[in-house]
């Protein structure tokens, strides 16, 4: 016994020799290598920037070439398809080849800051505590406090809504649910819809020509804040047509002069969508443009989608209500300037966007109105003539005694099976809990109605008057629609298509070669 504890109170000093001799020699190196991996990380940073520039430059000099051999091919229909087809790939290819970089750029940055983090906890931690913070000190590091507090929170929010349906899970009558779920959920709406009828709100919808020609307008500008690489991507203008995001902007706004782009913001970040404010001297409008989402940091916006209590009683989308705030405080200085100048004084302020963008806009339209309530943020009456927003897919924001009182100034556009203006979390809810007393019919028993019991539970709708565009018929397309007629999701096949960007461009662009054909409220398909 006493040689084994001697053995191993010798295996025990050699043990701690060996890390006093390696705590030394780590010590030692500590210095050179936090200041070798610091060069090493700004060097990385300045050349991957460097890289970037230099490989737009050659997609944009190479788009140049694509749209001059175009011009030098007309007529030559053959040449011409080559050309296109040569300018997708490229244009594709530029694409790819920025996100690559753009990607090793930033798990380069993590990596060599996470070693820095790592480096300077070890005078204080031991290996394995090190590595047991190297995900928090090193990927969650690299994000900022509040984009951290949005994913806890998106996390929380829906662990707690899905949870439910988890539990109760079965895969193999998951389908028939949902279709039973589905077909409860149209018989309802189509409850309401006779409803209105028998009530007399059922009547012709008012929409004059000049109102048809501002919707059909307005679409150009909203979908112009996707910038030049979005837009290319979702087909709205083809690849070599321009070389920059204002270009692509003014290409499809139909905006002749530069200078008529006061400030922009294609990129954004969390509670602050990108945006376009430009002067239209077609129609005599300042132009405030807001993007939808195509960016993480927006998806983060719009899954934050609890309830925020306003001043005035209601309550709002509080992801959207944040950025609508944000950009609000942003742009004001600049509006007001615009507007007050002599040259713009018959002007009027127009606010669009499509999606996130929607939303944001017609909540700025609230805030900027209410001086009683946002008295920093209201902008001057004299300033608020003939003020409207024009929104496509607009997002559910307000609780329906709002969203009934922008119909004035607020005009929203929702095409077919549109998913987006009907999803709040109550509806959500209200689809869950369907599907889930169908899976659980056949045990006799079901889950308690939230939609109907849940303690009163905002109803977030889609803000204004809604044009609701039916794509299933040609002899009555456009209808007029009440926000709570959006209170219930759809589950459809089309429903996320029918939000995209492009499909919302394409009808918009029939309205305006063909015309509206306005017909009354009623079911699907009928006049």
């Amino acid at each position: 016994m006493e040689k084994v504890s001697r053995y191993e109170s010798d295996d025990a000093t050699s043990w701690e020799e060996r890390k006093q001799k390696a705590s030394s020699v780590i010590s030692a190196v500590r210095a050179p290598m936090v200041s070798a991996l610091s060069f090493s990380d700004q060097c990385c940073t300045l050349g991957f920037s460097i890289g970037l520039r230099c490989i737009r430059f050659g997609f944009n000099v190479g788009s140049l070439i694509v749209q001059g051999t175009t011009h030098l091919t007309t007529g030559m229909s053959r040449a011409n398809a080559t050309i296109r087809f040569v300018a997708e790939v490229v244009g594709y290819a530029e694409m790819i080849t920025i996100s690559v970089v753009s990607m090793n750029s930033t798990l380069t940055h993590v990596g060599l800051q996470t070693a820095l983090h790592a480096l300077h906890l070890g005078e204080h931690m031991s290996v394995t505590g090190i590595l047991g913070l190297l995900a928090s000190t090193g990927f969650w590091g690299s994000f900022s406090h509040s984009t951290l507090s949005a994913l806890s929170a998106t996390k929380d929010l829906f662990a707690n809504e899905i949870s439910p349906l988890a539990t109760e899970l079965n895969i193999t009558k998951l389908g028939g649910a949902v279709k039973r779920a589905k077909e409860s959920e149209r018989e309802e709406d189509q409850r309401r819809i006779e409803e209105r009828l028998l009530s007399g709100e059922g009547g012709e919808l008012s929409l004059d020509m000049k109102q048809q020609q501002d919707i059909t307008k307005y679409i150009r500008f909203a979908l112009g804040t996707y910038g030049e690489k979005g837009l290319k991507f979702l087909g709205i203008i083809p690849y070599g047509s321009a070389t920059s995001n204002n270009e692509s902007f003014m290409r499809l706004s139909n905006i002749e002069s530069a200078l008529d782009i006061i400030s922009t913001d294609f990129e954004g970040g969390l509670y602050s969508p990108g945006y376009v404010l430009s002067v239209d001297r077609d129609s005599k409008s300042v132009v405030l443009a807001v993007r939808g989402t195509i960016w993480p940091h927006d998806f983060l916006t719009d899954l934050i989608c609890i309830d925020e209590e306003l001043p005035c009683g209601g309550s709002a989308h509080s992801g959207m209500f944040k950025s609508a705030l944000n950009l609000a405080s942003q742009i004001r200085p600049l509006v007001v300037n615009l507007l007050s100048r002599p040259k713009y004084a018959d002007f009027k302020l127009t606010l669009t966007g499509h999606s996130l963008g929607a939303g944001v806009a017609a909540l700025m339209v609230y805030i900027w109105t209410s001086p009683e309530h946002y008295p920093n943020l209201a902008i001057p009456t004299t300033h608020l003539k003939d003020l409207h927003c024009y929104g496509y897919g607009c997002p559910a924001i307000l609780t329906e005694e709002l969203a009934n009182k922008m119909s004035q100034k607020v005009t929203s556009v929702v095409i077919g099976e549109d998913m987006v203006p009907r999803f709040s979390l109550r509806s959500f809810r209200k689809m869950r809990d369907n599907v889930l007393n169908e899976l659980l019919m056949s045990e006799g028993g079901g889950v308690e109605d939230e939609y109907k019991t849940s303690g009163g539970m905002p109803v977030l709708l889609p803000a204004g008057k809604i044009v609701w565009i039916d794509e299933s018929t040609a002899e009555c397309d456009a209808s007029v629609r009440k926000p709570r007629d959006f209170n219930v999701m759809h589950m459809s096949s089309c429903s996320f298509e029918a939000h995209m960007p492009q499909n919302y461009f394409q009808k918009m662009n029939e309205k305006a070669e063909r015309g509206w054909k306005i017909g009354r409220l009623g079911r699907r398909g009928e006049t």
